[in-house]
């Protein structure tokens, strides 16, 4: 009579001594970056209708510095949906294009050099797993290139196209100012 009422099971979550196999051969800077990437997960699987913006304010409340949760909600779709679309073939760019929220301007940079990305990138073999890929799945379908893929499909594209397609880096919002140029001379 009131099943509509129960909860819905937890997804499961990688557990701490799982990525602590993982911490342990990385920087200590990753420990932040893995508390915080943690509670992402928690809060999308918690309510996967929740809009950016919301799960940023979330990660916030509960103790996540305002700069790795902004991180956290832009960098973690786009590393696991990077997986996804490398894997059908599609060549994406090493870089992101930066819009500075604070200044308007502009920027490229790698990917590898933020460490919210390089961390979801870590973390995919603990998700991509039978037990665990629907967080996977949760995460990726956030992506704008898996959303790019996805209507490149519905649009007719086919196997081959994907295998010759190179997506360009990826345009991102942040609240960070543009690096100071070096002087020349």
């Amino acid at each position: 009579m009131f099943g509509w009422f129960q909860k819905k099971p937890r997804l499961p979550l990688a557990p701490t001594e799982e990525r602590e196999a993982i911490l342990a051969r990385q920087h200590r800077i990753f420990r932040e970056v893995d508390a915080g990437f943690h509670a992402y997960l928690e809060v999308v699987t918690a309510d996967p209708r929740r809009d950016d913006g919301r799960i940023e304010q979330d990660l916030i409340r509960r103790g996540v510095a305002a700069g790795l949760a902004e991180d956290c909600v832009v960098f973690a779709p786009l590393a696991w949906g990077r997986e996804v679309v490398e894997g059908l073939g599609v060549t994406c760019s090493p870089l992101c294009r930066v819009r500075s929220l604070i200044d308007g301007g502009e920027w490229e940079q790698p990917l590898a050099g933020e460490p919210a990305y390089a961390w979801a990138r870590a973390m995919v073999g603990l998700y991509r797993t039978p037990g665990r890929n629907e967080v996977f799945k949760l995460v990726s379908f956030r992506s704008a290139e898996v959303d790019c893929v996805n209507n490149m499909l519905h649009a007719g594209a086919s196997e081959a196209d994907l295998r010759e397609a190179r997506l360009e880096p990826t345009l991102v919002h942040l609240r960070r100012a543009a690096p100071r140029q070096a002087p020349e001379g």
